[in-house]
C-alpha cells in the first residue's frame, strides 16, 4: 500500500479517530489492511505487547473492566516475502505470540 492508497482508505473515517498498529518485535511491513477496530486503552504494560487490546478480549475485559474503549483504525501488514504468521493473524487470534507460534509448529 502506498501513501495515496492509505490516504484514500483513511479518508473514509472521522479524522479525529486514533490510528494504531500491531506491536511486536522489529521490522516493517507494507500495509495490507485498514479496518475499524474497537479497542480497550492501556491494557498492557509489558514491552512486547502493544499498549492497547481488542475490546472484545474477555481476559482484558475481566481484569480491566473500567479501561476506556474507543474506536480506532488498525493498520495491519504482512511480510510478503515469507510464509507464516503476520500481524493480522495475531490480532485476530486472541492468542499471544508464543501460543500462536506453538500452535503453528
Amino acid at each position: 500500500m502506498n501513501v495515496r492508497e492509505l490516504i484514500e482508505a483513511l479518508s473514509q473515517f472521522d479524522p479525529e479517530t486514533r490510528v494504531v498498529v500491531a506491536g511486536y518485535e522489529e521490522g516493517f511491513n507494507d500495509i495490507t489492511q485498514v479496518q475499524a477496530e474497537q479497542i480497550r486503552l492501556n491494557a498492557y504494560r509489558d514491552w512486547f505487547y502493544g499498549s492497547h487490546a481488542k475490546a472484545d478480549d474477555e481476559r482484558v475485559r475481566q481484569s480491566l473492566p473500567d479501561a476506556p474503549e474507543v474506536m480506532a483504525i488498525a493498520l495491519t501488514g504482512k511480510n510478503q516475502t515469507t510464509e507464516g504468521l503476520d500481524s493480522s493473524d495475531l490480532m485476530n487470534s486472541g492468542l499471544g505470540w508464543r501460543q500462536a507460534v506453538s500452535d503453528e509448529a
